[in-house]
């Protein structure tokens, strides 16, 4: 019986402990729409000139987008130096459960544009598509518009994800801040050593 009261007790709690966790990814900013089109959009100040800068991306970016064979549309697509700007394609697996004999994932593409200037970076995630469960008969294809978006992911009051598209909008949000804080830290250390010369 005292396990029973435990039990019903706890569950409220676990439900607000829930929400608290999801509270950055329930923020109707958390999924930025521009024109219709879902971009991540990160600035970063970096204490360099637009050359160094834009060495430290192309090099950043090389390793990050190293053409993988099994991904063909991983790599760097194209670079304008005159510009200081670069595009790189990006096809990943987001994992969302790894259990044993059963593994929940699907594959990602999207691109990411950097433009550099005189002491900053402007990156910019776009183009985010998913391919979910290619393995059962094809799978299902879809934008991030039409599945991550506040519309598509969130309930009506805003108060929790969806059951469905909740986890890629989860997933989605924190790739986007691992790629931009890898990018951001990457540079930081260029300028440190170029600072220390």
């Amino acid at each position: 019986m005292k396990k029973i009261l435990f039990m019903l007790f706890m569950l409220p709690l676990m439900g607000v402990a829930q929400v608290k966790n999801d509270a950055k990814y329930l923020a109707k900013d958390a999924v930025p729409v521009e024109n219709g089109r879902v971009i991540f959009t990160k600035e970063l100040e970096i204490p360099m000139n637009v050359t160094d800068i834009y060495a430290a991306v192309q090099e950043w970016a090389n390793e990050q987008y190293a053409p993988v064979q099994e991904m063909p549309n991983h790599k760097v697509l194209s670079t304008n130096p005159e510009a200081y700007e670069l595009t790189a394609g990006g096809e990943e697996w987001i994992v969302f459960a790894n259990k044993f004999l059963s593994l929940d994932r699907t594959r990602v593409y999207y691109k990411l544009n950097l433009a550099c200037y005189d002491k900053k970076v402007v990156a910019r995630i776009f183009d985010i598509r998913y391919w979910y469960e290619e393995e059962r008969e094809g799978g299902t294809k879809f934008s991030a518009e039409e599945w991550i978006t506040n519309e598509w992911a969130l309930n009506k009051k805003g108060t929790k994800l969806s059951k469905k598209s909740g986890k890629f909008r989860r997933k989605t949000i924190d790739r986007a801040e691992e790629i931009f804080n890898s990018l951001e830290t990457f540079i930081n250390r260029k300028a440190i050593k170029s600072m220390m010369k």
